[in-house]
């Protein structure tokens, strides 16, 4: 129960959200058709933009109560995303209308008017102008917030968030002089468009994700705009030049008291040191009139006598004629200036330091020649090496060669050789071959002479003609009996003559794991498979048993004589029996196709169907006769 009243109270305030959103949003929809210029059009389109995202995260949750089982009355929800969808909508025109229309009359007038750099330029500078009001937006937002924490006595507790937003206030800022800036030299093409796309996904993840704690720890100022080269260019950040010119005055006014203060400091202590040290002569030394006496007083006691002489005439005393000056007397050999002796010093030190720099340089000039004399000598070197090198690989070439020419030259020797006895074994089996042939013509020409012998009428000569003549019949007779046996032979072994299938191996099946049966199972097959009306009480399956594994067998014969009874036909081509399971669609003198049912003997051993085939007579077995 309580489960219920909890979700019944967070529906009635998402319920309430969206009443004051679809408030708003009307609100700033009448100001975007109510606005005068572009600028106020599409700052009110960016608050509509916002708002409807926050109506369609609310419209998420009102879906995900919808499709839920826990609210049971849904049609005040129902009625709410209606409501939101429409705004949407509403939303969608606006932003239709906002944005550039590519293919109507303005869109196609401006493409042409524009070539595409400066339609870039042009895209460059509104989408800088779009994160300039983006980032405006947001210190409005900061100013706001500074405000709401500074109200009472919040300025005291909440003093590290002031801070902050006083830091991303100053970050804002100084990213829109930037981009101001940016925007200048991109009209003025001196930053092309394309060079401003590289910071584009920086910038808009600063718009979206500035003030995570994710972002703010790898957020760094100083490297956003690197990229584009603007220390090279003229873009004043006037922001930070203000503050660093009034913080420069500021601490130039704390210098100049802090500095007056401590010069008259110095000026005490120095005034005090001094009379506490040993007073040196500074420039020439003055000689008196006359001879100085040895026992002269020291530039000390001067000043004391000086300062008691002072010190003693309380009273007024008689003011005493200036002394006139002297021209100044030549140094003696003992009283050189301080400045001589520095300038002596300073030009002793300075001549030191050019000998030395004279050496280091003549002791780097020696190393780098000793270096170029190693590299000339080294080159050398390599230099004779790689000549030694290539003399010998000629060497080596040539020897190679001269191998290769030797092996050719033998090879051709042996070819020659090979050739000579080819053509002398050639000779040799011609002449044997026509000494066969000849010796084959006369066995034949004896044969006919002692076959056809009785056909001879006898010689024709002196006195034997008679007899001959009177021999004549019977040997006539005798002749002719010959001749007739002869040929009857000749007929005979031209009927028995061998053919091509005489050279084929007879195909047996030979079991490749013959396993011993016992001596009471049959070894020879019996005699009741040679009668062929065992085959007719067969199955289908044993036919084709027989057919592929009695191969060159009377039973082969016999178990395909029975499958063509039952209407199967050999093909000769695939070795496989088939049968028409329909009358044929397509008949022709050569081939006849439709469906047909074969015998697969290779990988199922059953009866498959093969649509639209086509049996072509050429392959047909049609030489047994049922």
């Amino acid at each position: 129960m309580s489960n219920q009243r909890k979700l019944q109270t967070e529906i009635d305030r998402v319920i309430k959200k969206v009443d004051e959103g679809v408030e708003l949003f009307d609100d700033i929809y009448e100001k975007v058709y109510s606005a005068d210029t572009q600028n106020q059009k599409e700052k009110y389109e960016t608050e509509l933009k916002k708002e409807i995202k926050k109506l369609q995260r609310l419209r998420d949750q009102i879906k995900s109560w919808i499709s839920g089982s826990e609210v049971k009355d849904k049609v005040q929800l129902l009625e709410y995303r209606r409501l939101i969808e429409t705004k949407m909508e509403a939303f969608k025109v606006v932003e239709k209308e906002t944005k550039t229309k590519t293919f109507s009359k303005e869109g196609l007038a401006r493409q042409e008017k524009l070539d595409p750099e400066e339609q870039k330029k042009a895209d460059t500078v509104n989408w800088i102008g779009e994160v300039i009001e983006q980032i405006n937006n947001k210190i409005d937002e900061t100013d706001l917030e500074i405000e709401t924490l500074s109200a009472g006595k919040g300025k005291k507790t909440n003093k590290n968030q002031i801070e902050e937003c006083n830091e991303h206030l100053a970050s804002h800022k100084f990213h829109v002089n930037k981009l101001e800036g940016i925007a200048r030299l991109v009209r003025n093409d001196r930053i092309s468009a394309e060079l401003v796309d590289q910071v584009k996904e920086d910038l808009e993840y600063y718009v979206e994700s500035h003030g995570e704690d994710e972002f703010m720890m790898a957020y760094d100022e100083e490297g956003f705009y690197e990229e584009l080269g603007l220390d090279d260019l003229d873009v004043v950040n006037v922001d930070r030049v203000t503050q660093a010119s009034v913080s420069s005055k500021k601490k130039d006014d704390d210098a100049s008291s802090a500095t007056s203060g401590s010069k008259k400091e110095k000026r005490s202590s120095k005034s005090s040191t001094a009379s506490s040290m040993i007073p040196l002569t500074i420039g020439r030394a003055k000689a008196k009139k006359g001879s100085i006496p040895s026992n002269e007083a020291t530039p000390t006691k001067i000043g004391r006598a000086n300062s008691t002489a002072s010190s003693s005439s309380s009273g007024p005393a008689p003011v005493a004629p200036a002394p006139t000056p002297k021209a100044p007397a030549a140094p003696a050999g003992g009283g050189a200036s301080m400045a001589a002796v520095l300038k002596r010093e300073s030009e002793e030190r300075q001549k030191a330091a050019l000998q030395a720099q004279q050496q280091e340089q003549a002791r780097q000039a020696e190393l780098l020649r000793q270096q170029q004399l190693k590299q000339q000598q080294e080159a050398q070197r390599l230099q004779q090496q790689q000549e030694v090198l290539r003399q010998q690989q000629q060497q080596a070439a040539q020897a190679e060669a001269l191998k290769r020419q030797q092996a050719q030259q033998l090879l051709e020797q042996q070819r020659q050789q090979q050739a000579v006895q080819q053509d002398a074994a050639a000779k040799q089996k011609l002449l044997q071959q026509q000494a066969t042939r000849q010796q084959a013509q006369a066995q034949q020409q004896n044969v006919l002479n002692v076959g056809l012998s009785g056909l001879s009428l006898g010689n024709a000569v002196g006195s034997n003609a008679p007899t001959a003549i009177s021999a004549g019949p019977s040997q006539l007779a005798g002749g002719k009996d010959a001749t007739e046996r002869y040929l009857s032979a000749l007929n005979d072994s031209f009927m028995q003559i061998p053919t091509g299938a005489d050279n084929e191996r007879q195909k047996s099946y030979t079991p490749r794991n013959p396993y011993p049966c016992p001596s009471c199972y049959p070894s020879v097959p019996s005699p009741i498979f040679d009668n062929p009306a065992v085959f007719e009480k067969l199955g289908t399956d044993a036919l084709f048993f027989i057919f592929y594994y009695a191969q060159g067998t009377h039973q082969q014969y016999l178990a395909a004589k029975e499958l063509k009874k039952q209407s199967w036909r050999y093909h000769k081509k695939y070795m496989t029996w088939f049968q028409r399971h329909e009358e044929p669609t397509v008949t022709t003198d050569e081939y006849e196709q439709g469906t047909y049912i074969y015998f697969d003997y290779e990988t199922g051993w059953g009866q498959r169907i093969k649509q639209d085939f086509r049996f072509e007579y050429s392959f047909l077995e049609d030489s047994l006769s049922v």
